[in-house]
C-alpha cells in the first residue's frame, strides 16, 4: 500500500493528469504483485458499464447546449429583474442565476464558465470590484453540484450504490441554505462598501424577462419534478434534458445551428471521455483497496478514534476537506467512498445524508488551493492572476463552512425532503 499511495502522491505532485496518475499506480500496484492484465481489463470495464452513468453524459451535453443556446443572458436578466434592487443588487443576482442555473448544468465549472461570464461582466460595468465579482461567482457556482441534477452525486451514487434520486432530493434543501448564507454575505459586503443597485423593476419589466426566460425556467422543473414524480429516471432525465435544450435552442430561441451542436458535442464527448477514463481508473484503484481490506482498517481505526456518529462525520470531514485540496471531485468520490462505506454503516450513518455532506466538502476543495479547479476558471475569465484571486475567494469560503458544519450537525437538514418523498 506505501507504493501504491506514494507513487500516486508523486505522479500528482509531477503535474501528471489525475486520472493517469490513478492508473499508473495501479499499474505498479500490479506488476509488482504479478497480477493478471486481464483482471485488471474486466475491473475497469464492469466499473463503467453501469446504467445510471448514462446521466454523466447527458447531463454534459445538457448543459454545454444550454450555454451555447444563449440561455444564461435570459435567466441573468430574469434574476436581474427581480433582486436587482436589493443593496448590492448585481451579487444577489449571482446568486438567484446560479441557482437557476444549477438545475441545468449539473456542474460548477459548467455554471462558472458559462453564466459567470455573463456575471462578471454586468458586475464590473456596474461598477463593482472584480475581487468580489471573482468571489461570489465562485461561491455560487458551487450550488451546482448540490442542487439536483447533480453529476457528483451521480457517481456518488453508483459507486456507493445508493438511490440517485433520493440524493437529488436531498440536496435541494442544503442547496438552497448556501444561498441564503451566500445573500447573508454579499448583504453584509454592500452595506460595508456601499455597493450600488438597480431600480426597482416595473411589473411590465419583470413579466417581459420571466416570458423570455420562461422555457429555460421550465427545464429544472422537469428534470427534478420528473423525477420525484417518478415519471422518470435520472438517467431518463439526463437524455429529456438534452431533447428539451435542443428544441428550446434550435425551434423556440433559434441561437442554435448545425455548427453551434457540432463544437457542443466536439466539447461534451471530450469531457465526457475524460469523466470516463477517470471512473474506469478509479475503479481500479478502489478494487486494489478492496482486495488490500483498507476499507474495513480504516473502519476499525475509526472505531478506536470515534464513539458516536458526530465524531465521525467530524473525522470525515477533516479528510475529505484534505482531499478534495489536493484531488479532482470525481476521483475523490471515486477513491474513498469504497474505504468510507463500511465506516458509515459502523456509525449509523444515513449514506444519502453522507453524500450530500462529501459533495459540499469538494465544492469547497474546488475553491481552495493548489488544485481548486474553481480558482483557475475564474482566474482566467476574471483576467486576474491567481494568487490575487485566492485572496478575493477566500471571505466566501465561510458561508459555504457554515452549511458544511451544519448539515453535518443536523442530518434531517439533508434527509427531510428524500424521506417526505421516497418515505
Amino acid at each position: 500500500m506505501i507504493i501504491l499511495f506514494g507513487s500516486l502522491a508523486v505522479f500528482l505532485a509531477l503535474g501528471v493528469p489525475v486520472f493517469a496518475a490513478i492508473g499508473l499506480a495501479a499499474a505498479i500496484y500490479l506488476v509488482i504483485n504479478d497480477i493478471p492484465v486481464l483482471i485488471s481489463v474486466q475491473q475497469m470495464f464492469d466499473g463503467i458499464d453501469k446504467f445510471p452513468l448514462l446521466a454523466v453524459p447527458f447531463f454534459i451535453l445538457a448543459g454545454n447546449l444550454m450555454n451555447a443556446a444563449g440561455i444564461t443572458d435570459r435567466l441573468f436578466a430574469f434574476a436581474r429583474s427581480h433582486v436587482g434592487h436589493v443593496r448590492g443588487g448585481m451579487g444577489h443576482v449571482n446568486i438567484l442565476a446560479s441557482m437557476i442555473f444549477s438545475g441545468m448544468s449539473g456542474t460548477a465549472v459548467a455554471d462558472a464558465g458559462g453564466l459567470g461570464t455573463v456575471e462578471l461582466k454586468a458586475m464590473r460595468d456596474q461598477g463593482y470590484d472584480t475581487g468580489f465579482a471573482i468571489g461570489i461567482t465562485a461561491a455560487s457556482s458551487t450550488i451546482g453540484p448540490i442542487i439536483p441534477p447533480s453529476l457528483a452525486m451521480v457517481v456518488y451514487g453508483v459507486v456507493g450504490n445508493v438511490s440517485i434520486g433520493k440524493l437529488f432530493v436531498a440536496g435541494i434543501v442544503p442547496g438552497l441554505l448556501m444561498a441564503v448564507c451566500l445573500h447573508a454575505i454579499v448583504f453584509y459586503f454592500a452595506v460595508r462598501r456601499d455597493y450600488p443597485r438597480d431600480p426597482r423593476a416595473s411589473l411590465r419589466q419583470v413579466s417581459r424577462t420571466f416570458r423570455s426566460g420562461f422555457l429555460a425556467l421550465m427545464t429544472p422543473i422537469i428534470i427534478v419534478g420528473g423525477i420525484i414524480g417518478g415519471v422518470v429516471t435520472p438517467t431518463e432525465a439526463a437524455v429529456v434534458a438534452v431533447l428539451y435544450a435542443l428544441i428550446i435552442g434550435v425551434i423556440a430561441y433559434r441561437t442554435l445551428n448545425v455548427d453551434n451542436v457540432l463544437s457542443v458535442l466536439r466539447e461534451s464527448f471530450e469531457t465526457t471521455a475524460i469523466t470516463m477514463i477517470m471512473v474506469a481508473a478509479s475503479v481500479l484503484f478502489g478494487w486494489i483497496l478492496v482486495r488490500e481490506n483498507v476499507a474495513s482498517q480504516f473502519a476499525q481505526t475509526m472505531l478506536e478514534f470515534a464513539t458516536e456518529a458526530w465524531h465521525a462525520l467530524l473525522i470525515l470531514n477533516v479528510i475529505l476537506l484534505i482531499a478534495g485540496v489536493f484531488m479532482e471531485t470525481i476521483a475523490v468520490i471515486l477513491i474513498l467512498t469504497p474505504i468510507l462505506a463500511p465506516t458509515l454503516s459502523a456509525f449509523d450513518i444515513d449514506p444519502v445524508h453522507f453524500g450530500v455532506v462529501m459533495v459540499l466538502n469538494l465544492m469547497i476543495g474546488l475553491m481552495t488551493p493548489p488544485i481548486g479547479l474553481l480558482l483557475f476558471v475564474m482566474a482566467r475569465i476574471g483576467k486576474l492572476d491567481l494568487f490575487a484571486t485566492i485572496r478575493a475567494v477566500f471571505p466566501f469560503l465561510l458561508p459555504l463552512f457554515v452549511v458544511l458544519i451544519l448539515i453535518s450537525v443536523f442530518p434531517w437538514i439533508s434527509l427531510f425532503l428524500p424521506r417526505l418523498v421516497y418515505g
